[in-house]
């Protein structure tokens, strides 16, 4: 298990064979989205990771930055050959992603009703 810490924002790393799960919590803006990016982007580029899951359900705040991160991580997924789903997408993220229009650019599992 992998922990980032800083301030409002963390995200923690777990492993299972050839499958890793972020969960990031907090919010994703400017001065967070280098740790996020380095995150996602540093388990893809694993040669043993070939699945990444991006668990969001404790995101708070998400904008643009932590869009372009998704993004440029989907990219990176692509080429490296690893399969990158979001998980547990709350709807204040989803929302952007369609406003967007990027929400069909990711293989997304939504956060199950309470």
């Amino acid at each position: 298990m992998t922990v980032h810490r800083e301030d409002d924002f963390a995200t923690t790393v777990l492993r299972h064979g050839d499958r890793a799960v972020v969960y990031v919590s907090g919010d994703v803006d400017l001065s967070t989205e280098d740790h996020l990016r380095q995150a996602l982007l540093s388990l893809i580029g694993e040669q043993r990771v070939r699945q990444v899951v991006v668990d969001l359900r404790e995101i708070g705040f998400f904008g643009s930055d932590g869009l372009r991160v998704l993004a440029q991580a989907q990219l990176a997924s692509e080429l490296e050959g690893v399969t990158l789903t979001l998980a547990a997408v709350p709807p204040n993220v989803l929302r952007i992603m369609e406003i967007t229009g990027m929400a069909g650019s990711f293989r997304i599992r939504k956060l199950a009703p309470t």
